[in-house]
Parts: structure tokens; sequence; C-alpha cells
């Protein structure tokens, strides 16, 4: 008797034929010189596979499919190497997922949820991704278009400690966005999964949360201090603006609360002062964590800013600084005042956010003339590379730390370090490393944040420690204090 082949099997078998029809349609396949490059590189990604060579372009797809269907990743970037804008990256993208969610899906996944949520494009699909994700990113990979994309996506993302899969509250928030059959489907898939998980209870809070107009708390809240030069004339001070950020029910509010001119360089840690001082007055009952960013002009973004006091010495208390009880971050004023620059400073920051694992550091290491040039050029060729290590600070004893960040922010990467008092050598390039690796770039303020809390432990000899000098420039084109219109979030048409 023959027995059907079973849902996993039937996906894989599908997966294959469209990555085949996929790889063939591409001019890379078509070609006989790039699919010998291509078939070269992938040989040296798939060291323990080797992958024959075929003149036919479909043959050299179904071998290439064959080799490269239990590592669909080393496929994507090999490809992503080679033809950057190929069309048939997105879907390339989502089969890889699929792949990944073979033993995370249940057979009904496949049968029951797949057709429908692949037919389902809401414009609403960004807004939906950040409220699963807790507004942990800010938007789903480029290549999530359907309802189906976002939910494999999430599937593969780690669960919090408590409380429903991404996923599982995807599906919660989307059963409000899709005709009254595929609700039924969802809610069906999703009691059978918590079921499963021990989960009911948190799934019944969270629909009822979402049924009464409950939104998913962000994190954090942002103070945003601004300060640029004044420009009146004969001015040599600065004009400080501060805003206050926080995620509400229809995405990101940025409100100015207050404006300074003319503040001198030597009053500027005073501004901060009293800035933060009247923020926690008026936050007091806040629950969200508040984290501090200055956008500051390319000639104080090496200022000590997560060291300046937060609170003054007293008869019982010593000086408390900022980078005791926040994440504290520079960010652009130049980029923020270029808007030629941020196509491509949004796009390398949705890659970050869409897959933080496969963002890449980048250490500049000055050598011989036409550097700079050859700097952007290098940083160009790859989305992938969102952080730029500075070989030096940029100060006025070292122009070329200044060159090195306006190069990096031009070229679109949204995350710079630097050490600020001497040249980065080999110890402070892997313990940075080791901050942005696997994954966990997508948290560095906050891991800076536990470096400088180890210097702080080490007082009065936090100046040994690399956390005491750590600069962070952390850039969210999404979050700017001057936020965009309400209708260019994330999920809407262009």
């Amino acid at each position: 008797m023959t027995h059907p082949p079973s849902p996993g099997a039937a996906q894989r078998h599908r997966i294959e034929e469209e990555l085949v029809d996929l790889l063939s349609g591409m001019r890379l396949l078509q070609e006989p010189d790039s699919r010998r490059l291509m078939v070269g590189r992938l040989r040296e990604r798939l060291a323990d596979h080797g992958v024959n060579d075929y003149a036919n372009p479909r043959d050299q797809s179904i071998e290439v499919a064959r080799v490269c269907l239990g590592d669909l990743a080393a496929l994507v970037d090999v490809v992503a190497l080679f033809e950057p804008a190929a069309a048939q990256l997105g879907p390339l993208h989502r089969l890889r997922h699929e792949v990944d969610a073979f033993e995370l899906l249940a057979a009904e996944d496949w049968t029951d949820l797949r057709p429908a949520l692949t037919a389902h494009r809401p414009e609403s699909l960004g807004w939906l991704y950040q409220r699963a994700t807790d507004h942990k990113t800010a938007t789903p990979p480029s290549w999530c278009v359907s309802a189906w994309d976002v939910f494999v996506y999430l599937s593969g993302q780690n669960a919090p400690p408590r409380g429903l899969p991404p996923s599982m509250l995807f599906l919660v928030l989307l059963e409000h966005e899709v005709d009254t059959e595929t609700a039924q489907v969802i809610r069906h898939r999703n009691r059978r999964q918590a079921s499963l998980l021990e989960l009911t209870a948190d799934l019944d809070r969270r629909r009822a949360q979402v049924n009464a107009g409950d939104q998913t708390p962000e994190p954090y809240v942002y103070l945003v201090v601004q300060v640029e030069p004044d420009l009146a004339p004969g001015s040599a001070g600065y004009t400080v603006s501060h805003y206050r950020q926080w995620q509400g029910a229809q995405g990101w509010h940025s409100r100015r609360h207050g404006q300074l001119t003319d503040v001198a360089h030597a009053e500027l840690e005073a501004t901060v002062e009293r800035i933060v001082q009247q923020m926690e007055i008026e936050w007091s009952d806040r629950r969200a964590d508040v984290a501090v960013e200055l956008v500051l002009p390319v000639e104080l973004l090496n200022e000590d800013v997560a060291w300046w006091r937060k609170e003054a010495a007293s008869v019982h208390l010593e000086q408390k600084v900022l980078a005791m009880d926040y994440p504290v971050v520079v960010r652009s004023l130049n980029r923020l005042r270029q808007p030629e620059w941020h196509r491509a400073w949004r796009r390398r920051w949705e890659h970050l956010q869409a897959e933080p694992a496969h963002s890449r550091l980048f250490r500049s290491r000055p050598h011989g003339p036409a550097y700079l040039t050859r700097l952007e050029a290098e940083l160009t060729t790859d989305p992938r590379w969102s952080t730029l290590l500075l070989s030096a600070p940029p100060t006025p004893a070292n122009p070329l730390g200044f060159k090195e960040v306006m190069t990096a922010l031009r070229a679109g990467l949204p995350v710079i370090v630097w050490h600020r008092t001497r040249p980065s050598d080999t110890e402070f390039w892997e313990e940075i490393r080791d901050m942005t690796a696997d994954g966990r770039i997508a948290r560095l303020p906050v891991h800076a944040r536990r470096a400088r809390l180890d210097a702080l432990a080490l007082e009065p000899h936090a100046d040994r420690h690399n956390g005491r000098h750590l600069v962070v420039l952390w850039d969210d084109p999404e979050r700017t204090p001057e936020l965009h219109r309400p209708d260019d979030r994330p999920g809407r048409p262009a």
C-alpha cells in the first residue's frame, strides 16, 4: 500500500521546485561566466558539499537546489553578493525561512494557514510586526510582503521568557485584519498551539487586550537632546532643543518640550543636567525605561556625554553621571540636515533591524592615498555593513577621525563606534566585535551601558576599562526628533 508523502516532505518538495524555478530564471544562472563564478563561490561556502558544473541553466539550478536546500542562508548570501538587486532575492529569503520553520510548524500551518496568509497583504503589515515584536525592531525584512512572510519569519524568532511567542501574537493581532473564514483558521491554530505550549491563559489574556484596544507598550521612552550651532550673527553658542518620544497607539510620538538659545559650550553639560532632572520629575510615573540620546554636530561627537553629570555631589552622596542610569548614545545632526543621504541610511537601518545576525562590523585601518574613497567604496558594496569602528577618535588633533565619521554617514551606516581617547587597538576591536556578533548589534546601546557600569564599578580606576571611553553613535532614521508625517509609517504604501 502506497502512503501519501508527509506534510513536511511535501513542503520540502514544493520549496525545492520553487527554488529551481527561481534560480533558473536569474540572469546569474543564464550567463556561463557568472554561473561558473557563482558555483565557485558556493563551493567555498559549502566546503563539505561539492557542487557539480552543468552547462544548462536549469540543470545547474537543480544541482544548486539539491546541495543548498539544507543551507539556504549560504545560497542567499552568494546570490546577494553577485546580484544584490535581483527580484528573486525576496522569494529566496522566504524559502530560506520556510526551510528553517520545518521543525517549528505543524502540518495544518502549511495546509490551512499558508494559503490564507499568503494572499493577505495588509497596509498595516509593518505596524502589526512592530507590535508583535514589542517594537524591538522598526520594520519587518524588506522581503516580507505578505502576512505569511511575516509569520514564517517570526516563527524563527526567540520567544520571550514569559508570554506568547511573537508569531502567535502576530496572528492574534492579524485576526482583526482578515475575513471571517481566515480569522477562524487563525483562532483554531493559536488555540491548538497554546494548548501544546501551556499558554492558553496567556492567549486568552492577549486576545482580550487586543479586543479592548490595548496596545503593547514600548520598553523604552526616549529623551532626545539636540544641540545645533546658533545661526545668530556673532553668536558662538548653541541652540539646545529637547524632545520626548514614546510609542503610542498610532506609532511614534515626538514632542518638543523646550528650546534654549545662545548656550555656551561650557554650559552644555549643566543644561542637559537640568533637562534630565525635569524629565525625571515629569515622568516619575512612567514604568518604561528611559534612554538618552544627544543629537550633535560632528565637532561635538567626541564630547564625554555619557559621563556628563546627572546629579551633583551632596553631603552624603557622590556625583552621579548619565551612564549610571541610562543607555546613552550620540546621533548625527549633520546627517539629519542632509536629506539626500537619508535613503541609504534608511536602507541600512532596515537591513540591520530585519537581520541583525547578518549585520557586519567594518574596522577602519587607514593606509595609502585616497583611503577615504576606498573606504566608502568598500562600505557601499555590501548593505550588510552597518557598523564602522573608527581608527581613532574624531578630534581636532586627528582630523581623519572627522572624515571617517562623515564618510560613514554619507554611506548610510547607522552605527559608528570608537574609543574617545586613543586609536582603536586589537583589544578594543575584539571587544566591539563581541558586542555586535550573532545579532547582539540590535541591542548595542544596552551592551554599551553594561560596559560603562563595569567601568564605574572600578572607580577610582575606571580609566583602565574600555567601557569608560566607549562612544556609540546609534542613529534610527524612523525616530528622528522631527518625526515623519503620520501616513509615512512602515507597512503603508509609498
